[in-house]
């Protein structure tokens, strides 16, 4: 899966990306009370186990 693809993914549930600092290619994602940082890289391949951390953290697994 692409970060462009998970990114969308993740707003589809209500995610919130919050840009992490001006110019950087990280957001905290929030989901209620949980929070994880994630790193938007456009257009390459997400590694699967990125995409089960994320997930974890957040609650969506």
């Amino acid at each position: 899966m692409k970060y462009s693809e998970f990114k969308r993914w993740l707003l589809r549930r209500g995610v919130k990306l919050v840009p992490h600092k001006s110019g950087s290619s990280h957001y905290k994602a929030t989901l209620g009370d949980r929070m994880t940082i994630f790193p938007d890289h456009g257009s390459k391949e997400m590694g699967s186990g990125l995409v089960d951390k994320i997930k974890k953290d957040l609650g969506l697994k």
